[in-house]
């Protein structure tokens, strides 16, 4: 019955990680499963923006995603509020949500600016 208890649970385990992505069964080269590996690359840029009140934006991305936002200087309730809001999220839909935002009468903005560093980093 042990026997049968443990088998259980490795297919378990296999089904699991086929699932989110981290086994893959090659039935091409063998028969065994196979382990892919995802490297995970993390970037990190200190941003000195143009035309807006904010002095420096610090971000850091892994992946692709967004980690962590820090704005110097600028509205700090806004810029706190934008750096939460696109914290986890994908660097692409992050620049076509900020992308062409502008403040008052100015041609950018501090998330346009933020958009902008994005880009760079890609």
């Amino acid at each position: 019955m042990m026997k049968s208890t443990v088998s259980l649970m490795i297919l378990m385990s296999l089904v699991t990680l086929t699932t989110l992505g981290l086994l893959s069964c090659n039935s091409q080269k063998s028969e065994t499963p196979e382990l892919i590996q995802k490297e995970m690359t993390t970037k990190e840029l200190t941003f000195t923006p143009e035309g807006v009140c904010t002095k420096q934006i610090d971000i850091s991305v892994e992946s692709d995603t967004i980690r962590s936002v820090k704005f110097t200087k600028g509205c700090a309730g806004n810029t706190q509020g934008v750096a939460r809001l696109i914290e986890g999220m994908h660097i692409d839909d992050a620049i076509a949500k900020l992308e062409g935002i502008r403040c008052g009468d100015k041609e950018t903005s501090c998330p346009d600016q933020l958009a902008r560093a994005l880009k760079s980093m890609k």
